[in-house]
């Protein structure tokens, strides 16, 4: 047996283990079903609790670690949060490292037990993809509302999962800056070495959060994206390190 095998082989073993040990975590959990029926801050507290317990199974079982710079850029308020999009591990994590943020979410996801509950309850925002523009407008209005409400709204301007700076950036984060009116935040994130997108098996290495200086509210919409093309594109030599 090779030694690209035997990795391999460990690489898929250490998989299924953390599968397996993140299920039985989240038993414990189940006792805290009451939270369904308080306001949503207990419901992301013991989310939280539950993502931190899959970060030390992630660390210990598959050598996955994670680094975030530049938290100092993450404003205490309100704000819109566009990311980079390489796999499922910023979709959960990045409630732990953004304060929060509702995101909007496949139009599916809300339909799958518990998860989809969770998701309504923690106030993300349904999307169809292939709903008619007044569909993506009210999904628009929701996000907005949340953002009145005080929380943080995370967007992924490339939509599909993609390893890197986005290829293309849709026109629907530039519409949702303009109905925000409040600063937008940048982050890069490498994260589809670790865990790519399509695939079960976890590898080991380091993850990198940047948070990005926010790009101030009121700009027109052409020079918000121009700007918002430009931070996802620098640095990205330092990011893959």
């Amino acid at each position: 047996m090779g030694a690209t095998t035997r990795n391999m082989l460990g690489i898929r073993l250490r998989s299924a283990l953390f599968y397996v040990l993140s299920g039985l975590a989240f038993v414990p959990f189940l006792l805290f079903w009451p939270v369904f029926f308080l306001p949503e801050r207990y419901l992301l507290g013991v989310g939280a609790a539950y993502l931190r317990v899959q970060l030390v199974l992630l660390r210990l079982i598959c050598g996955i670690r994670y680094r975030v710079e530049g938290a100092e850029h993450l404003p205490e308020g309100p704000c819109l949060i566009a990311s980079w999009h390489e796999s499922s591990w910023e979709t959960l994590f990045f409630h732990l490292f953004l304060d929060q943020p509702v995101m909007f979410a496949k139009q599916e996801v809300f339909s799958y037990p518990v998860v989809g509950l969770v998701a309504q309850k923690a106030g993300h925002v349904p999307i169809d993809r292939k709903g008619t523009p007044d569909q993506m407008r009210d999904g628009f209005r929701a996000g907005v509302a949340a953002i009145k409400r005080g929380r943080k709204l995370l967007i992924f301007p490339s939509g599909t999962r993609q390893r890197g700076a986005p290829k293309r950036i849709q026109r629907g984060v530039g519409v949702l800056y303009d109905l925000a009116k409040v600063d937008a935040v940048p982050v890069q994130v490498k994260s589809g070495h670790c865990w790519p997108a399509g695939s079960l098996l976890k590898y080991p290495g380091t993850i990198t959060v940047r948070i990005l200086p926010p790009i101030p509210a009121g700009l027109e919409r052409r020079a918000f994206l121009q700007q918002l093309a430009l931070a996802f594109g620098e640095n990205q030599d330092d990011l893959k390190r």
